[in-house]
Formats: structure tokens, C-alpha cells, sequence
């Protein structure tokens, strides 16, 4: 059984890891999630149960590897870093995808240098902008409700006035035929200026207005008249 070194902090899969150097210069970086154990191991059951196959020795073989992944790397790198690298995958996918094919760059269609450096500068700045655009929608949680395209699409169609001021807000009355899900995503993302909201009312009855000052009783019972 793989002994692990300590817990990556930060992870909210709980990630166990441990670094290794090995022959050659090169290192080896193991990873226990505690979440994609539990699912691995549910589904692996799922399968037994429905097949009715179940054997306790191959079980006990595939509970050790739950949840882990091994990589192998001549990188240095801090193990937490190396995770990073490995749990950002899908979004290097989709970056590339829209670097070749969604990003609608006109092409130089010459053969210089200078054009040529030009042409691959202008795509490496708007793929950076992909990245940033694509962490900043997953650290509202924007990505949770819709995808990355759908929210492309969803600001497309919100359009400014030529005149309207340089800080955009909501309720400037300078956006065109904008809905109000997709203010609800400018705002999320610190694009639109949000309506303020009213303060809170405060709890309980308001109390009535104090009644006029009136000359204070003198103290002790009254003197009868003699």
C-alpha cells in the first residue's frame, strides 16, 4: 500500500500526496483524492452488484488504487502545483480547441517573419484572455449554472449606447433590450454596477411618536385640604 506524505492544503477533494525521486533525474508525484476514491469505489460496486460478479480479492486489489493518480515528470515542482497542473486539464483542452478553431482570426497568408510573429502574438494574447476570462467565470460560480459558451453567448447580447457613461450600471437606462438573467451575470462578473438594494428594516413594531412634553407630577402623595 502506497504510504503518502502529509495532505495538500487547499484541496477541497482532501488530496493525499507524496513526491518521489527516482533514476534519471525525474520525479514521481502520487495523489489520493478522498472524493474521487468514494465515487470510484461506489461505481465499482454499482457494476459488481448489477452483474453479480463481486469477488473480495479482486475488490481489495482495486480499493487500494481508489482515487489515486501517478505522474511522472522531470519537473521540480511543489507537489500542490504539479495537482494544479493535472485538475486544470479540461480547461487546456477547451483553449485549445478555441485557439484553433473558435477565436475567427483573420489569417496573414504570407510567408514573413515579422507577419508570421505578428499573427501567433495576437493568438497567444487572446488565448491568455480565455484563460482569465474562463477563471474568473468559475470563481463566481457561473459555470456551475451555465457553460462557458452559453455565457459567451449571454454577453453578446449585451449592448451599450454610444453615449452611456464610462462606469456601467444597471439602472443607467444606457443598455439595449439586455435581459435580467444576464445583468444578474455582468454583475457576477463586475461588469454592470448593481441597483442598490434598500437597507434592512429593522425588527419589530416602530415605535409611535412620543406624546407632547408634559409638566412632570411632583413625587409623593397629594396633601388633602384642611
Amino acid at each position: 500500500m502506497l504510504s503518502f506524505e502529509g495532505v495538500l492544503p487547499g484541496i477541497d477533494d482532501h488530496v493525499l500526496y507524496r513526491k518521489c525521486p527516482i533514476q534519471g533525474g525525474r520525479y514521481l508525484y502520487a495523489y489520493r483524492s478522498a472524493r474521487k476514491a468514494s465515487a470510484e469505489e461506489a461505481s465499482y460496486l454499482a457494476r459488481r452488484e448489477k452483474q453479480n460478479d463481486f469477488c473480495p480479492d479482486a475488490y481489495e486489489k482495486k480499493r487500494r488504487v481508489f482515487g489515486v493518480i501517478v505522474f511522472e515528470s522531470d519537473q521540480d515542482i511543489d507537489p500542490r502545483a504539479a495537482y494544479l497542473c493535472y485538475d486544470d486539464r479540461w480547461l487546456l483542452e477547451l483553449v485549445f480547441n478555441r485557439y484553433k478553431s473558435d477565436e475567427c482570426l483573420d489569417r496573414t497568408e504570407v510567408q514573413g517573419d515579422f507577419s508570421l510573429l505578428g499573427s501567433e502574438f495576437i493568438n497567444f494574447i487572446s488565448t491568455v484572455l480565455t484563460c482569465r476570462m474562463l477563471r474568473k467565470a468559475r470563481e463566481t460560480g457561473l459555470l456551475e449554472k451555465v457553460s462557458y459558451g452559453e455565457l459567451l453567448d449571454d454577453l453578446s447580447s449585451a449592448w451599450r449606447m454610444v453615449d452611456s457613461p464610462e462606469e456601467p450600471a444597471t439602472d443607467d437606462g444606457f443598455w439595449v433590450h439586455t435581459l435580467s438573467y444576464v445583468f444578474d451575470e455582468l454583475e457576477a462578473l463586475g461588469l454592470s454596477k448593481p441597483i442598490p438594494k434598500p437597507a434592512p428594516k429593522k425588527r419589530g413594531r416602530p415605535r409611535k411618536n412620543p406624546a407632547e412634553d408634559k409638566p412632570k407630577r411632583p413625587r409623593g402623595r397629594p396633601r388633602k385640604n384642611t
